[in-house]
């Protein structure tokens, strides 16, 4: 008697056939239904137009948006240089890691040659690591002729206009620069329209650790933060640095436990216009 196939043995083989099927659909949707990764970069310059002499240097600050959906490396370079100028990015800040939706300033200083003449220019290009495809291109305007005034030293007495902004994101705190007011709209919690000021501030002892202290220029201690008070000596009259401030030299290592809103405890980055000494 011949015997026929097992149906046991055929049903555990039909199981098996629907068992993979099943598992390559599933792995198919699974594939599917990935979400797509997105990249994206945005640029902006806190402010731009810069004025200076021929041979002379001015700071642009560098503001990077990550507007892609996951963190990304983002490497500056310069794409154009027709301006002929001696580009610098801040050094540690020639490549920044950012996660989604966040900013980082980087400061970039411009030097101009003694020849320099007119309004000049030069771009910046800022490229995605995960997407080499997304990049953002930023025109760097400086005028050349101008002519300094006279430059500031230690003890000095000074009027300057200036903008405060946050280096872990971008955040501007504080300006007397009405263009900024008008123009700038990401700003630290709390400083709104009530905060404008347009006033130069005039910084009084500029360099002084005391009275007659390093010199005898001192008639008495700095009034700016270290870090900013530091900045501004050397400057011309008309130029525009800028400056990389930690909070050692800021508002102190620690946030205050009496004023958490404050400044304490945050790296700043400042722009400096030198207006005039008194």
């Amino acid at each position: 008697q011949t015997s026929g196939p097992d149906p046991k043995l055929a049903i555990i083989a039909l199981l098996l056939v629907v068992l993979l099927i099943g598992s390559g659909l599933y792995l198919t949707s699974m594939v599917e239904e990935a979400p797509e990764i997105s990249y994206g970069v945005e640029t902006q310059l806190l402010t731009d137009e810069h004025k200076t002499e021929a041979g002379h240097d001015t700071d642009f600050v560098l503001i990077i948006k990550n507007t892609g959906d996951i963190a990304d490396t983002f490497d500056i370079g310069i794409k154009s240089n027709d301006g002929g100028f001696t580009i610098t990015i801040e050094e540690g800040y020639e490549s920044v890691v950012l996660g989604t939706d966040k900013r980082k300033p980087i400061i970039i200083n411009v030097k101009t040659s003694e020849s320099a003449k007119g309004m000049l220019y030069a771009h910046l290009e800022v490229k995605s690591r995960g997407d080499s495809s997304q990049t953002s291109v930023i025109k760097l305007n400086v005028n050349t002729d101008h002519t300094f005034g006279n430059q500031t030293s230690t003890g000095d007495s000074v009027n300057v206009h200036y903008a405060g902004i946050l280096a872990s994101n971008s955040k501007l705190f504080d300006t007397s620069m009405e263009y900024l007011w008008d123009t700038y709209m990401y700003r630290k919690d709390g400083v709104t329209e009530q905060n404008r000021h347009i006033s130069t501030l005039n910084a009084n002892n500029i360099g002084c650790d005391a009275e007659g202290y390093p010199t005898s220029d001192c008639a008495g201690g700095r009034g700016m933060i270290k870090g900013f008070d530091n900045k501004m000596v050397n400057m011309y009259e008309g130029q525009t640095l800028s400056v990389r401030i930690p909070a050692v030299d800021a508002y102190g290592e620690q946030k205050d436990p009496n004023n958490p809103d404050g400044l304490g405890g945050e790296d700043l980055i400042f722009t400096i216009e030198m207006v005039s000494i008194n």
